[in-house]
């Protein structure tokens, strides 16, 4: 075995007994982060959930007129008939 080995093992080693420390420390400096991140996405989530609210209570407007006029069409179209036939007679 060459010299290269033993260094490449013992930086492994090394690197493997510090991961518990490292972590730790990037547990407690990168939380502030995760927890900003956590935020903005709450955030955005109502934002969006707002939107959507509000999207869908617009359909259902467009929709109710919709139904309006169809139901006035229809009853317009049944009351023709009867004024065609008085008007002919």
């Amino acid at each position: 075995m060459n010299k290269s080995f033993f260094l490449g093992a013992a930086v492994a080693v090394g690197a493997v007994m510090l991961i518990p420390g490292v972590a730790v420390a990037l547990g407690r400096a990168g939380r502030p982060i995760v927890r900003a991140g956590m935020r903005t996405g709450a955030v955005a989530f109502d934002e969006f959930r707002k939107a959507g609210a509000e999207a869908y209570e617009s359909m259902e407007d467009i929709i109710a007129e919709v139904r309006e006029e169809m139901e006035a069409e229809r009853a317009e179209g049944e009351t023709e008939p009867e004024a065609a036939g008085t008007n002919a007679g």
